[in-house]
């Protein structure tokens, strides 16, 4: 028995094969070619999903999040550099401390965020009056079991637009701060072949007596 390929098939799926031949895999449909039956049916079971997919609307919040990640480097980013987005391991607005984390005031926020080997420990302070962010931060090497990476760039982003930029110390420790706004991203540089980013919203930075 000869059988049609799989983009036979999947014409067929699709309606877009002519009615000669549509005819001819029909009768041999009729056969009982169970091998055929079931090419047509997975093929027809994804065109459903597909189509599904095409009905849901994606939330602007995550739209917006995606965008975010990918407006945030400046054309002059180097070529061939992967960027790796950080993930929160540690809110010290919901959690107990743990050993090694850095802590601020009561109006302070800290975070520890993680990529791979890299641990990048935050802290947020925010004041009420100016509505200033002051940041500070150490971008240490799980690996290498250093005291942190010295001399990296560290920037401090809202879409595309670099507020503030610094360097690491010798014990990977940084300052910035930048006026409250939305869409805020830190970019560290870990080496000249990786990127850490960290894509922060009002939620992370306003302080416990903002919130």
């Amino acid at each position: 028995m000869q059988h049609f390929s799989l983009e036979q098939w999947t014409d067929f799926a699709n309606q877009n094969v002519a009615a000669n031949e549509r005819a001819s895999m029909q009768r041999h449909l009729d056969t009982g070619c169970t091998r055929c039956d079931q090419v047509l049916a997975n093929w027809q079971s994804l065109k459903k999903f597909a189509t599904r997919e095409l009905e849901n609307e994606v939330p602007r919040d995550a739209v917006a999040f995606v965008k975010s990640v990918f407006k945030t480097h400046s054309p002059h980013r180097a070529p061939g550099m992967l960027t790796t987005l950080a993930q929160l391991v540690f809110d010290s607005a919901h959690d107990v401390a743990l050993a090694g984390v850095r802590r601020g005031s009561a109006d302070s926020r800290c975070l520890l965020y993680k990529a791979g080997p890299v641990f990048i420990d935050l802290s947020f302070d925010l004041a009420q009056s100016s509505g200033h962010i002051a940041l500070q931060g150490q971008v240490m090497d799980s690996a290498t079991k250093t005291q942190g990476i010295e001399e990296i760039p560290v920037l401090l982003q809202s879409g595309q637009e670099t507020l503030a930029r610094t360097l690491t110390n010798e014990f990977g420790e940084f300052e910035l701060g930048c006026e409250a706004r939305k869409s805020l991203q830190v970019s560290v540089g870990v080496n000249p072949q990786k990127n850490v980013l960290i894509v922060l919203d009002e939620s992370v930075w306003t302080t416990r007596q903002g919130t």
